[in-house]
């Protein structure tokens, strides 16, 4: 990671239907983010970094993928799950995320 710095969707930081949380975790991955907006931070290093207990990543992690805002892609490794690579689907890009889905 050079630097640091991500480009962050200005409309998912001040969509209000998302947790604090939420928002903070897209940041997270955005600072770790390529040109093509794919990434893969372990999840440790995410729970570190945001500063959350693992029960409480997973629940607003899952939110930004059930809105379709991270697509969350699970390699194997042979038989075995490995890492997991994140894709930031940003709103502009992507505007049917603008809808809530309950």
């Amino acid at each position: 990671m050079k630097g640091g710095y991500g480009k962050v969707d200005r409309a998912i930081i001040e969509d209000p239907t998302l947790t604090p949380e939420s928002r903070l975790i897209y940041a997270c991955l955005a600072c770790y983010a390529d040109k093509k907006r794919s990434c893969y931070p372990s999840i440790e290093t995410l729970i570190k970094v945001s500063g959350m207990s693992k029960t409480r990543f997973y629940k607003h992690m899952d939110l930004l993928v059930n809105r379709g805002i991270v697509e969350k892609i699970k390699l194997k490794n042979g038989n075995l799950y490995g890492r997991n690579i994140y894709k930031l689907c940003d709103f502009s890009r992507n505007p049917q995320n603008k809808e809530v889905k309950n």
